[in-house]
């Protein structure tokens, strides 16, 4: 697999990109290789950016970054590649094959490791503490959404089904019944959030003639894991037939961590079925810091205290995207001209190796079922504050929701 890796700008950010490009080649690479590529295609990236140049390509590194000094970016991804190296390389019970390739009961020690990995706030460097991160994320999405429940023309609390959570919100009611459809499922792991502080992302939006929707949900452990993903596919269906009755002909669906998880289950052959047609108006499928692997998370306390969730051996591969198929998307990118689907995986510079190493695979995983998707790792950002950014017009997300908007046609 060849990797090319480039910075650009959107909406006046930087952005780090990295697109891959399959190719047959022998997966017997060592560890060490595979370090040394890294680190060399990060240091001629960086200081090709400085340059003003464009994309690099990784076989042509080495020569040049032996002669360079890495500047400050590069010396903080070394230092984050140390780190997972030892991580993945005998410090703990794990293999080289990846630490989400492990099946049964970790160790102790492989627990505590895990906790950390799966604990976003911990990876934070924005604040001294996770608890700070936290409390500043919850304060600033609910301000946020507040705000734009007073300024911009709303349509609370349609339902989709029975539950009490079971329901949406709409911003932007005074655009055309046929304006473009953005819709957002938040994150929380599944437990935590709720859609009315969710709507941090409308504004920028619907000021830009996009509407709006936010997805609500039931949390565990009212509900079980399986049954948010189905209760996501009712969500999606209403989305589908919402659009279809108005008029609209591009929908875009955005989801932050356990919301990416959820958009990735929803995906699948039985809703495709159920849906048919419909799904042709789903244009770009933006995944944010998501969750794609629940396998060892079903062990970790602090996220699935008493299998609050409801994982098992029976369920555990059925629940992560990362072992489900796409191919019946496949033709949806094949027959359509010039909108075809679009996914865009995003994760955060200070998102934990495992969150980061979740957004590679599930890139990967699409692309390999013929998927139009890229993966952008967002610099100096973390779990929360890449989508708290949402709230702002020139954000590098929400410029590529609006790009993704102009790419099919639509009138903003």
């Amino acid at each position: 697999m060849a990797k090319q890796i480039g910075f650009g700008r959107a909406g006046g950010e930087d952005l780090l990109i990295t697109h891959h490009t399959h190719h047959s080649t022998c997966r017997c690479r060592s560890l060490i290789s595979r370090v040394a590529l890294v680190v060399l295609c990060f240091a001629l990236a960086t200081n090709q950016y400085q340059s003003g140049s464009g994309t690099v390509v990784v076989a042509a590194a080495a020569a040049a970054a032996s002669t360079t000094t890495p500047p400050v970016q590069v010396t903080r991804w070394l230092g984050k590649l140390s780190r997972y190296v030892q991580f993945r390389g005998g410090k703990t019970p794990l293999t080289c094959q990846g630490m989400m390739e492990e099946g049964g009961p970790p160790s102790e020690s492989t627990l505590i490791t895990w906790e950390k990995q799966y604990s976003p706030s911990a990876w934070s460097v924005r604040f001294p503490t996770p608890a700070e991160v936290i409390d500043f994320h919850v304060k600033f999405v609910k301000s946020e959404s507040d705000k734009n429940r007073e300024q911009l023309e709303t349509l609370l609390d349609v339902p989709y089904g029975s539950g009490d959570r079971d329901k949406v919100d709409i911003y932007g009611e005074n655009l055309p019944p046929d304006a473009p459809l953005f819709v957002y499922v938040h994150g929380g792991y599944w437990q935590m959030l709720e859609k009315e502080t969710s709507a941090y992302p409308a504004k920028p939006l619907v000021d830009r003639g996009v509407r709006v929707m936010i997805v609500g949900y039931e949390l565990c452990p009212e509900v079980t894991l399986e049954e948010l993903v189905r209760q996501m596919k009712a969500a999606g269906e209403f989305v589908l037939n919402y659009a279809t009755e108005n008029g609209v002909r591009h929908i875009s669906i955005a989801g932050h961590s356990a919301g990416a998880h959820l958009i990735a289950s929803m995906l699948d052959r039985p809703f495709m079925d159920a849906v048919g047609e419909e799904l042709a108006l789903l244009k770009d499928v933006y995944l944010i810091s998501g969750v794609y692997n629940v396998q060892e998370l079903r062990y970790t306390k602090s996220v699935n205290k008493d299998n609050l969730l409801g994982i098992s051996d029976a369920n555990a591969k059925s629940l992560s995207p990362l072992y489900a198929s796409y191919e019946h998307l496949r033709p949806i990118v094949e027959q359509q001209q010039g909108g075809a689907l679009r996914f865009h995986v995003y994760v955060a510079e200070h998102d934990s190796d495992v969150f980061r190493e979740m957004a590679v695979k599930m890139s990967e995983l699409l692309r390999s079922y013929g998927m139009r998707c890229d993966l952008s790792v967002l610099p100096g950002l973390d779990h929360f504050d890449i989508v708290e950014k949402l709230a702002s017009a020139d954000y590098t997300i929400t410029a590529a929701i609006l790009a993704g908007v102009a790419a099919t046609g639509e009138k903003s």
